[in-house]
């Protein structure tokens, strides 16, 4: 298949471009966008630059759905080929982090469906590719998620979102939060969902997602075994206009399906 060799080769020349920049995010230019905490560099401006002339060479009559730059606007024709990009998931840890995680991400859409996608982490070299039907690999390694079914000893992912979510997303993971053997919130999507897909986390969710944020890993996610479904385990259509995201390795997935469901009503403490 012509686009995940696309998508393979892209990806790995776009790191060594974001491994320089991060190298030298003290000179980068920055801006914020709808919110403070949503940063906009130098960085994700040229990686998705670059995209979009790769594309017109290899695929010129194929739609780029992106983050960046009026790029976000859906296909008109569901069916019609596409690709969505995340120039750089995680940009705030990409420019404050210890240990920096964040990742390019890389979908090829044809009908609706993602048939392949890919991840890259700049700093680690981890690449991740999965083609629809030829399962999930890791640095050319073929991957699968957990067999954990208690969750009691699972480790799961979540994301609390931007400010004005932030108390509907801890609401409705109340419950999980308080049954789950472990929580961790990595602040990046494309670098939680890579490790529900390698059997290091058991699942992750998000009160609300962009298909870019997502698109690639959830088919390296279904490819290795696990399962994708909006919060209310309806089946997950990129374009759908929905925005809860949840993925896991299917044997937690009802589990937490109703604890999600179940904590709605639930009323914080002021």
């Amino acid at each position: 298949m012509e686009e995940i060799k696309f998508i393979e080769s892209f990806l790995l020349e776009a790191g060594v471009y974001v491994r320089e920049m991060h190298g030298r995010k003290s000179d980068m230019d920055v801006s914020t966008k709808k919110y403070a905490s949503d940063i906009l560099t130098e960085a994700d401006l040229e990686v998705q630059r670059r995209c979009v002339l790769a594309l017109q060479q290899a695929f010129p009559d194929d739609q780029l759905v992106a983050e960046e730059e009026g790029y976000d606007t859906f296909p008109d024709d569901p069916e019609k080929r596409c690709w969505v990009l995340d120039p750089i998931d995680g940009t705030n840890n990409f420019m404050r982090a210890l240990f920096p995680m964040f990742g390019i991400s890389l979908a090829f859409v044809d009908k609706g469906i993602v048939q392949a996608g890919g991840v890259y982490l700049p700093v680690s070299g981890d690449l991740f590719l999965a083609e629809r039907g030829n399962g999930a690999t890791h640095n050319g390694k073929r991957i699968s998620v957990s067999e954990i079914s208690q969750l009691s000893a699972a480790k799961i992912e979540m994301d609390l979102g931007w400010t004005y979510e932030r108390e509907d997303s801890i609401a409705r993971g109340y419950r999980l939060l308080c049954a789950a053997g472990q929580m961790r919130c990595h602040g990046v999507a494309v670098v939680s969902l890579c490790q529900v897909a390698r059997g290091d986390m058991d699942a992750f969710f998000h009160n609300t997602l962009n298909p870019w944020d997502y698109a690639a890993s959830l088919v390296i996610v279904e490819e290795a075994g696990g399962m994708a479904t909006r919060l209310d385990n309806t089946p997950l259509h990129l374009f759908d206009g929905g925005s809860g995201v949840l993925m896991s390795n299917s044997k937690l997935h009802e589990e937490i399906v109703c604890l999600l469901e179940n904590t709605n009503s639930i009323e914080l403490k002021k």
